[in-house]
């Protein structure tokens, strides 16, 4: 039986409903058109709502911006962390993990509203300084798990934040390539995830070169 509100308001169903109907509708309007060319307006029509209620929530756009990005970055650790524990050895975790970030990466959905942050990030010292944070809070995952790897490992690299960084340069490299090229199908994601993946376990020492 679905909760009903008696004072008129909406219950909080409703109201978690609307907060989530709004992070989606700005989320897909800063993805079409750069965050400097979207509006609260905007974003109200399209909602069917009005730029107070919005305001109400939010004190400005860049706030409804960071309020977007922190639920992105959430679900994208969930994502990792579901990965990683569909594995019990822990270098199988960590391929899991990596693979689950490289399939991120190479969306063109979810790579879209951070190419138009970073457009914004060039000339905003405050945007480029939140973009570091998220990215922080985003491979803590990888990082944790590379760090739990390490006492058993005799890679040549003891560090794991720069072994994290290694990894997801890789990574990172490739998606970008693979994310506006045509005919890529899984196969072909899984060819080159696999190409990535044996580099890096060379470069750390993982495996014979």
């Amino acid at each position: 039986m679905n909760a009903k509100s008696t004072s008129g308001r909406p219950t909080k169903q409703q109201a978690a409903a609307k907060a989530e109907a709004l992070l989606d509708t700005a989320r897909r309007l800063f993805c079409k058109k750069g965050f400097a060319e979207t509006s609260i307006d905007e974003i109200a029509q399209v909602l069917q709502s009005s730029k107070h209620t919005i305001y109400r929530r939010y004190e400005n756009k860049l706030a409804l911006l960071e309020a977007v990005v922190n639920r992105d970055v959430a679900r994208f650790r969930i994502a990792l962390n579901e990965a990683g524990a569909r594995e019990r050895e822990p270098m199988a975790k960590l391929r899991s993990m990596s693979r689950a970030y490289f399939d991120f990466g190479a969306s063109r959905a979810y790579s879209a509203l951070y190419a138009a942050i970073a457009l914004e990030a060039a000339t905003s010292d405050h945007l480029r300084s939140r973009l570091r944070t998220w990215a922080a809070s985003a491979l803590s995952p990888l990082h944790q798990t590379i760090a739990a790897i390490l006492p058993t490992q005799r890679w040549r690299n003891g560090n794991p934040r720069a072994i994290c960084e290694i990894l997801v340069d890789l990574l990172d490299g490739a998606s970008n390539r693979v994310r506006w090229s045509e005919d890529i199908d899984q196969d072909a994601l899984s060819r080159i995830f696999e190409e990535r993946w044996n580099v890096f376990r060379q470069a750390v020492g993982d495996v014979a070169p």
